[in-house]
């Protein structure tokens, strides 16, 4: 999973027929003949948009060879699936910014919140080595009607403040990084719940 920031390669994966070239890369190394063959494009055209994804880091080379004259290259796409950062719009990205905490627009901006901390935390992970520690919980859910959807919040926040407080250390106000017996820096971790529609 790679989640895309920088401008320049959201726009790069955004154009076709680059998306479908990154689909057809992620199964296998693959050349730009290949690559042209199974679109149906000129190798001309393929080419050019290899080149564009090769220098925004979406494709990379996986080995190369000689034959003859002709040096043959082979790409892989640099990710089995990809994402974009909230971060991508600036100021214009949604945020939570106070305001009523049982809005969509609230909750937009906590997910975004979300999937910027979760991808910073994914890039250190991939360029360390190590799995992302997270924790994903869905599930469906119908009310009869208002009242009880309320009882249901109510009763959620009294559970959560319940759990954290017997679970976890509990929060400082020092501003200091808090340590492990071992002397590493313990992880802060974000917990976000959210309720809304299902269209499934």
């Amino acid at each position: 999973m790679k989640v895309l920031s920088e401008p320049e390669a959201a726009v790069t994966l955004l154009k076709e027929p680059r998306r479908r070239i990154l689909d057809l890369a992620r199964e296998e190394p693959v050349t730009a003949v290949e690559l042209a063959e199974r679109l149906g494009e000129s190798r001309q055209r393929v080419g050019y948009h290899v080149r564009q994804l090769e220098a925004t880091g979406l494709l990379k080379e996986a080995s190369r060879s000689r034959r003859g004259s002709v040096l043959e290259r082979r790409y892989v796409a640099s990710a089995s699936q990809y994402g974009l950062s909230p971060d991508l719009l600036g100021p214009l990205a949604a945020g939570m910014d106070g305001g009523d905490a049982a809005s969509a627009a609230h909750l937009l901006g906590a997910l975004h919140q979300v999937q910027r901390e979760v991808a910073a935390a994914l890039e250190r992970g991939t360029s360390q080595g190590r799995r992302v520690p997270t924790l994903t919980l869905s599930t469906q859910l119908r009310f009869r009607d208002r009242e009880q959807r309320g009882a249901f919040a109510t009763a959620l926040k009294e559970a959560l403040t319940r759990v954290v407080a017997q679970h976890s250390l509990p929060p400082t106000d020092s501003g200091d990084d808090e340590r492990a017996a071992n002397g590493d820096t313990l992880q802060p971790f974000r917990l976000t719940l959210t309720l809304n529609p299902s269209e499934t």
